[in-house]
């Protein structure tokens, strides 16, 4: 036993050094004892607090470029529930009732009855107040309380009345588009039509009106409107703009190919078909006779389904009185 005490006796200076040791990390403890306390004073702990909240302000901001605009700003009568979810978010269990209607002026009520939470139309409520309108269905699409999910539901049931133009206002020419975009029965038709109708369509500009006539003419005429997405240069987003506003109504002015005529060469040109296709398609008339219908094109067997399909309306047989 004394030997063992032996160990734990201590000089001088070990003395002092263990002394010293100890009252650091007493000072130690009482200081971690007094941050942890008071997190407010801790700058990374307050970042993360301003950050946080400046997130939820951003979130609250009607998606304007300044962003100036606040849900707060609106105070919207009869709430049942205090709000608790995200602008935008998917809201599948709420009750809804779709009917048309104009966004414009739309009463905080009927927006409920669309399946809006109020935050999402605090929003809306907010850009109204500043002086927005809704012209066209593009309008409540960019709105940044509406999701996509959400516009997807609600698109066809928008309807948006030409606005009235108030008392001692002036009144100015409408722009072109704007005919189309509130008159329905005024359709432009796609294959007689020229570059400056197609101008007055939201989203068509000079070169792309002149690459879908170049188009029209190389495919020998569009039998539906959905052709469009081909010509390079219309995306989605351009052919949703204007596909309401166009038609295809002259299906008589498609220019017909005599299939059983035709050379390789020629029929290859053709934007549906490969010069390989071409090549295939003459070689086995050259084999087994004159096609009688378009049927006969299955029996080739490289050809898929819906290349078949496509160049089938532009294809006339020899007793074919297309």
């Amino acid at each position: 036993m004394k030997r063992l005490l032996t160990y734990f006796k201590f000089n001088k200076t070990e003395q002092n050094g263990f002394f010293v040791i100890l009252v650091v990390i007493i000072l130690f403890s009482i200081i971690y004892s007094l941050v942890s306390r008071n997190d407010k004073n801790d700058p990374i702990v307050h970042q993360a607090r301003v950050f946080e909240q400046s997130f939820r302000d951003s979130a609250d901001a009607v998606d304007y470029p300044n962003r100036k605009f606040k849900v707060a700003d609106v105070h919207l009568e009869k709430k049942t529930a205090p709000i608790d979810r995200d602008i935008g978010a998917d809201d599948d269990n709420r009750d809804t009732k779709l009917f048309y209607f104009d966004p414009n002026n739309l009463s905080i009520d009927s927006w409920r009855r669309l399946g809006l939470s109020d935050k999402q139309i605090a929003v809306i409520k907010n850009y109204e107040k500043k002086g927005g309108r809704f012209k066209n269905k593009n309008d409540v699409r960019k709105m940044y309380s509406i999701n996509a999910k959400l516009y997807e539901k609600l698109e066809p049931y928008i309807r948006i009345q030409a606005e009235n133009i108030g008392a001692g206002a002036t009144a100015k020419a409408p722009l072109l588009y704007d005919k189309f975009e509130t008159n329905h029965a005024e359709l432009i038709d796609i294959n007689t039509c020229d570059t400056t109708a197609l101008m007055s369509l939201k989203g068509i500009g000079t070169i792309l009106s002149k690459r879908i006539l170049k188009y029209k003419e190389v495919l020998g005429g569009f039998y539906r409107i959905e052709q469009l997405k081909e010509v390079y240069g219309v995306t989605s987003e351009t052919y949703d703009l204007i596909k309401d506003y166009i038609t295809v109504s002259n299906l008589e002015g498609i220019k017909k190919i005599n299939i059983n005529q035709i050379d390789a060469n020629s029929l290859g040109k053709h934007p549906y078909l490969s010069p390989k296709d071409a090549k295939l398609i003459v070689n086995y008339r050259d084999q087994h006779g004159n096609y009688t219908n378009i049927e006969d094109f299955t029996k080739i067997g490289t050809l898929s389904d819906l290349a078949i399909a496509k160049i089938a309306p532009y294809l006339i047989f020899e007793n074919d009185s297309r």
